[in-house]
């Protein structure tokens, strides 16, 4: 009977260990994908980039990858971009700047409205660019929209002489052009339209010097060493790839 009891104990004793083992074990977590661009507040991870290069490969002779200068060089030039897109998109997280589905779906009808009948999804089509990249690249800028209005736009303030002194330049401009190729210069019509033209070009002179303090602000880390796949002729040394962008 007590050999029984010692057998019972030990074997229970067995058991409680396992359970108490299996009680410790973290349990396996997915992988979250590596980041290629981040700040502290956003990240774009290798799927992302990949969606995005294709896009931009889209606007690109079809032979480019057989010149592998002038393919790094948009590569560098994707990372350029989507470096400062998501420092705006983090200033824009950070002040609340956002855009509804339906303040979306609206301006996608009114966008629409260009491209009659089957024109809009011939040119997806021929851009090989899917609809949900599409959409969710269009959501992105009516949100950068949205935070450089709120921050430069809204904040100018026009006078009386800005307007005097734009309409003379514009007056100057429009001097000498014929009808064919006076274009967009020769279609403001009225005050309004005055003044929306003159404040976006003192938002676009502003803009250079408030990008700058966000990027203070919002410092860039690219994982160069993951980067470097993407790039032709360019070989992986193994280093900590990890740096603040300059």
């Amino acid at each position: 009977m007590i050999q029984d009891l010692k057998k019972t104990f030990i074997c229970g004793a067995g058991i409680l260990v396992v359970l108490l083992f299996m009680g410790c074990t973290k349990p396996e977590t997915e992988k979250t994908p590596e980041f290629l661009i981040k700040t502290s507040l956003m990240s774009v991870d290798k799927g992302e980039f990949l969606e995005e290069l294709d896009l931009k490969r889209a606007a690109y002779p079809y032979n480019i990858s057989e010149n592998p200068a002038e393919y790094n060089e948009m590569v560098i030039g994707l990372v350029k971009m989507l470096s400062e897109e998501i420092i705006l998109l983090s200033a824009a997280a950070d002040r609340a700047v956002e855009v509804t589905q339906q303040e979306v779906q609206s301006a996608r009808a009114e966008f629409q409205k260009d491209y009659p009948g089957d024109s809009f999804d011939e040119m997806m089509l021929k851009n090989a660019i899917s609809y949900s990249l599409w959409e969710k690249r269009f959501k992105k800028n009516m949100i950068i929209d949205r935070l450089i209005d709120q921050e430069l736009g809204k904040k100018i303030e026009i006078s009386s002489r800005d307007i005097v002194e734009f309409y003379n330049t514009h007056q100057m401009a429009v001097t000498g052009q014929t009808d064919e190729n006076m274009g967009e210069l020769g279609k403001i019509a009225d005050e309004q339209e005055l003044v929306s033209r003159l404040r976006l070009q003192k938002t676009q002179d502003q803009y250079d010097e408030w990008i700058q303090g966000l990027k203070i602000q919002y410092p860039v880390e690219l994982n160069r060493e993951e980067l470097k796949t993407f790039l032709m002729g360019i070989q992986n040394h193994g280093e900590n790839g990890n740096e603040k962008e300059d």
